[in-house]
């Protein structure tokens, strides 16, 4: 999913038939919250591999590599393992389980019931079969909890949806600027649900609404995602380079260009600072955000669409100067 702006070019009329099934549905797709990624055939990726490889470089080179990962893997494990068994209460436990969730698979089970079968004492045993039903009840705790909020974010997401529906509880792409306005409007009142189970969800739903085909559905999910990181990213400042940056952040896409050739034309703005502070909103989301959050992916790629633009902005102001000397 990209969050580069959506196109203005013709009106599109698509109904609630395209929302519906896609929320409605959610339930039956939950493992399509994660970003898409490019499938690539097994058989014939492990051939094209394995040819290259025994061209190449010697087989040892690679059993060494994989012999160190597996160790490096399975210290990892150990560590995990060893701060569950020494927790010192059941809300720290509760915590390590929530921190490392997705490290606890099936090979962590495998690493638990190897200590197991080595354990020195009967003591250690008992500690490492208390820990494994411990974490088995929390991981399934984590993953209800996981379940109720994104069922909980997909109903504020319709709800965002909605808002942007004519009476019919029909949508025309592009949105006219009340229909806009309204979606902010409805970011604004669900500020605070405004979490990685919704965006989640949004990129779910747009999976989901490309693999039927609706496009509709897409851009109006993308628009949603725009939406949010313009309110994300805007900050207090109205005067100088800063005001300059919020007020274009917040405005609508075609906006963009004139908006940026206005402030530039008439010296409100240089390139040299207007990128400075563009930079110093990124660094706040690549340093300020965790790391590879749904919420820093979509606030970031918004960040590169400014910039991508202003650039091209610069560069025809440039170009105009060039010629007039």
């Amino acid at each position: 999913m990209s969050c580069a702006p959506i196109s203005r070019v013709t009106r599109t009329r698509f109904g609630r038939h395209a929302l519906v099934p896609n929320a409605m549905c959610f339930s039956g797709f939950k493992a399509l919250a994660r970003s898409p990624a490019k499938i690539v055939p097994v058989r014939a990726s492990r051939q094209v591999v394995a040819s290259r490889l025994h061209r190449s470089v010697p087989r040892g080179v690679f059993m060494r590599s994989d012999l160190g990962d597996s160790l490096k893997e399975t210290a990892a494990l150990d560590d995990l393992i060893d701060q569950l068994l020494s927790a010192k209460s059941q809300q720290q436990m509760a915590q390590l389980v929530a921190e490392n969730i997705l490290a606890i698979d099936t090979k962590f089970w495998m690493r638990i019931a190897t200590r197991n079968d080595t354990a020195a004492s009967k003591e250690d045993k008992n500690r490492l079969q208390d820990v494994a039903n411990n974490v088995m009840v929390l991981v399934d705790a984590v993953r209800r909890h996981t379940e109720q909020q994104l069922e909980d974010s997909g109903k504020v997401l319709q709800n965002i949806l909605v808002a942007a529906a004519d009476e019919k509880g029909e949508w025309y792409l592009p949105l006219t600027d009340e229909q806009v306005q309204r979606v902010r409007n409805a970011l604004e009142r669900h500020s605070n649900r405004l979490d990685e189970a919704l965006l989640s969800n949004a990129f779910a739903w747009i999976k989901k609404s490309s693999e039927d085909g609706f496009d509709g559905m897409v851009q109006l999910l993308q628009l949603v995602l725009q939406l949010y990181a313009a309110q994300q990213l805007r900050t207090q400042e109205t005067q100088g380079v800063e005001g300059a940056l919020n007020k274009l952040l917040y405005s609508e896409e075609r906006q963009w260009y004139p908006l940026l050739h206005s402030l530039a034309a008439d010296g409100s703005i240089s390139e040299a600072a207007f990128m400075e502070a563009l930079q110093r909103r990124m660094e706040g989301v690549v340093l300020g955000l965790q790391s590879g959050s749904y919420a820093q992916r979509v606030q970031a790629e918004y960040l590169k669409e400014v910039e991508s633009r202003a650039k091209a902005v610069f560069r025809d102001l440039a170009a105009v100067s060039k010629l007039q000397q």
